[in-house]
């Protein structure tokens, strides 16, 4: 069984652990996990370089890392679960093993009732408009349309972007087991700690001495060696007179090419014009209808130059970050069969056309941009000089 895996690992933590050592457990022979690049979806750069993470992921048990490239990783929860999804199953997948507190035959009868529901479309987009994030307005919306009952197993985070990976999944024809594993320790995004396991947004607001508990070994170490050197943590914020430079650099008329709500593009056009600050920019366009998270979202991709058109579809190659020794048994299986084109170093890349071309080199400065994130400032060709690693 191949079973694939949508992460961050940002950083890899004791519960990224378990959910590997179960989904093993579950008869996973193979893991493939497709993992958020230099930058993701709450609108950060990465806590570490996804190369570091990715080795840490084989090193703990995954075969192969997929990276999503950045105009998926940094895109709200549809299309983060579309791209991932599309990358898992160019692979071969037939499995899928996430994370969630939900009875897996409720979540998909959620979703089967909530697709057919016009009104419950309806509602989604008025609640978000209205500043909720789509977790909890696909939770109003159904509680309202099917009750508090049938809304019940959506109350969790997790859940909610579950359900996102099941509709996905949908539209292939090979058909995709699933397998949830019932998360360990405090929520999504929670500071609770239970069985020596504490979420992700907790562990980056410790200090390192403090991380160490909650880190296997291997994720410890590397996470020292890169602060020891400089490269780590890295912080958005240490790129924000570079952020407020290209914005206030953007004509207002070219906003909206990044920016899919016109609203929200002249808010944060308005607010770059005066802000002194990361945190002034994102705060002087957050509104009652925009949530922080999207604000910072879209500030990022004007950063980047990630216009709105650049994640339509799905992703056009699969770039491989690192691998096990036996996992390259698989990998060099999946480069004979695999629809897309499959890249384990900047050579292989040079071949790419069209699309897939403007994208990768789209990658490429995004990681220049990410460079810039650690304290001790990086030199440019990071995607071009890092190849697949092998453990």
């Amino acid at each position: 069984m191949r079973a694939g895996i949508v992460c961050e690992y940002n950083p890899f933590h004791r519960g990224h652990l378990y959910h590997l050592e179960q989904t093993r457990l579950s008869g996973a022979q193979w893991i493939i996990c497709v993992m958020s690049g230099n930058f993701v979806q709450r609108g950060e750069c990465a806590y570490l370089d996804k190369w570091t993470r990715a080795k840490i992921a084989v090193a703990c048990g995954a075969d192969i890392v997929i990276d999503l490239p950045t105009p998926w990783s940094c895109a709200p929860a549809q299309t983060f679960a579309r791209g991932s999804i599309a990358l898992l199953k160019s692979f071969g997948i037939d499995a899928l093993s996430f994370g969630c507190e939900s009875d897996i035959e409720a979540l998909t009868a959620i979703q089967q009732r909530a697709d057919a529901s016009e009104e419950v479309s309806r509602l989604i987009k008025k609640y978000t408009a209205g500043g909720e994030s789509y977790p909890k307005a696909m939770y109003r919306a159904v509680k309202e349309i099917f009750g508090e009952a049938a809304a019940e197993p959506l109350a969790a985070p997790n859940s909610t972007l579950a359900l996102e990976y099941i509709r996905q999944l949908q539209n292939y024809d090979a058909p995709t087991a699933l397998i949830p594993i019932k998360r360990l320790g405090c929520g999504h995004d929670g500071r609770d700690i239970a069985g020596g396991i504490t979420s992700a947004s907790h562990i980056r607001s410790m200090s390192l001495e403090e991380s160490a508990p909650f880190l296997p070994e291997n994720s410890y170490q590397a996470l020292r060696d890169l602060h020891e050197k400089g490269f780590a943590p890295c912080r958005l914020e240490n790129c924000e007179r570079a952020i407020l430079s290209k914005l206030r650099e953007i004509p207002k008329g070219n906003f909206e090419n990044y920016i899919d709500s016109g609203g929200l593009a002249s808010r944060i056009y308005r607010s770059a014009m005066t802000a002194d600050s990361l945190e002034s920019l994102c705060m002087g366009a957050k509104a009652k209808n925009y949530t922080l998270a999207g604000v910072r979202r879209d500030v990022l991709r004007l950063y980047l130059g990630i216009t709105a058109d650049m994640s339509a579809g799905t992703p056009p190659y699969l770039k491989i970050l690192a691998a096990s020794r036996r996992g390259l048994t698989l990998l060099a299986s999946v480069k004979e069969h695999s629809p897309l084109p499959v890249i384990t170093k900047h050579a292989e890349a040079q071949k790419l056309t069209g699309r897939a071309r403007a994208l990768y080199d789209l990658e490429c400065a995004c990681s220049d941009q990410f460079a810039l994130c650690a304290e001790k400032i990086l030199p440019t060709g990071l995607e071009q000089k890092n190849s697949i690693s092998i453990l």
